[in-house]
């Protein structure tokens, strides 16, 4: 366990400020589309548009809040090998990118474009393609510490779709690189335009799985499992020349799709889990205001030992308001859940294996802000 803690000691005293005024699962998806990769809405949250990476057959899925299936619509000429985000334009357009690419060795990346989906009236369609390769690519796998050519987030603005990259590199560098190609029919080769490093790992806190954008509040959103990064103030397409923010959400899972409905509404969905039971829902998050979060308002906590083997002490400094105490392990589960008021508290770890955990402490009314932190069990 010793190379856990090194890898994992930068990043224990890591404050990550939570602004979800609510979080709402909403429902079960259906069985169909459990393995939802992508999510939108063509009528500001009234019903949603999804995908399923590539699992299912080519079908695009509207839903209701309530998980019901509205309408499949199937794409008749294209073969589906990884599809991994939807996104839609102004003209009420969708884009479907057939860019997953864990493996960093595809040679086919395409983005399909489906006219008109709210006016068309049959059950298929046929879509224009958009061909695309890397221009800084040049093996297929390239080596592992340059393996940051899967893509699984999209957006389009300014008549353009932006791809963002899923990082896969090891050791992890933690950038995400932002491409831009026009959204008409073509073959492109794309160079990268910008580049964010979202944090130093473990990866599968910081790759980027899903993005989505709120144009009229000039809002970028880049997803992960258990936390989005939100750009403001950005001039044109250069999204991470602005602000820039690290959200943590309530929960972790294998969240891939956001999607923006209307005055800070953002829906999402997450993928199945089978090994855990996690996730295959609909969620309803609510953002605060950036401008209304008081940096001072976090619930700072301190915790000893790290890593710890029999008891955990976790130490707070006033004893203002009811908190809960969560941990939970490196994929997710929830494994201890407490209630505390005191400013010192013991926890017992004995019957916990060895491993890393998450320790996150939250506000009772959830409209605080609040930390987490990591330690090591051995």
């Amino acid at each position: 366990m010793k190379y856990f803690f090194i890898i994992l000691i930068s990043f224990f005293c890591l404050k990550i400020f939570s602004q979800t005024s609510s979080w709402n699962q909403l429902c079960k998806l259906d069985q169909r589309m459990i393995h939802s990769s992508g999510i939108l809405t063509l009528n500001n949250g009234e019903t949603f548009w999804t995908q399923v990476d590539n699992s299912s057959p080519g079908v695009i899925y509207e839903i209701d809040k309530d998980c019901n299936v509205l309408r499949t619509i199937t794409i008749t000429n294209v073969p589906k090998t990884d599809w991994e985000d939807i996104a839609h334009d102004d003209m009420g357009n969708i884009y479907i990118g057939d860019f997953g690419n864990n493996n960093n060795n595809r040679t086919n990346l395409k983005i399909y474009i489906l006219r008109n989906v709210n006016q068309h009236t049959s059950d298929t369609i046929s879509a224009e393609i958009i061909k695309f390769s890397y221009a800084n690519q040049k093996e297929f796998p390239p080596h592992a510490s340059e393996q940051n050519f899967d893509i699984e987030a999209m957006v389009w603005y300014d008549d353009s779709l932006h791809l963002f990259s899923k990082n896969r590199t090891n050791p992890f560098t933690g950038y995400t690189y932002q491409y831009s190609i026009p959204a008409i029919s073509g073959d492109y080769k794309l160079f990268p335009v910008d580049s964010f490093k979202t944090g130093d790992g473990p990866m599968v806190f910081f790759w980027i799985t899903g993005a989505a954008i709120n144009q009229g509040d000039k809002q970028l959103v880049l997803l992960s499992h258990d936390r989005i990064w939100m750009f403001t103030e950005f001039e044109s397409s250069r999204f991470f020349q602005g602000s820039s923010r690290m959200i943590t959400l309530p929960t972790y899972s294998q969240k891939e799709g956001i999607g923006y409905a209307k005055e800070n509404t953002w829906y999402l969905t997450d993928e199945y889990f089978s090994t855990l039971g996690l996730g295959g829902n609909l969620y309803e998050m609510k953002l605060e205001s950036l401008t209304d979060v008081d940096d001072n308002d976090v619930i700072e906590f301190d915790i000893q030992p790290n890593p710890a083997s029999e008891f955990l002490k976790i130490l707070f400094p006033d004893n203002k308001e009811e908190r809960e105490i969560k941990i939970y392990d490196y994929m997710g589960k929830l494994c201890m859940n407490y209630s505390i008021n005191q400013l010192r508290n013991t926890i017992p770890m004995r019957d916990l294996a060895n491993g890393i955990y998450i320790v996150k402490t939250i506000s009772k009314n959830w409209r605080k802000t609040f930390s987490k932190k990591i330690i090591v069990i051995k």
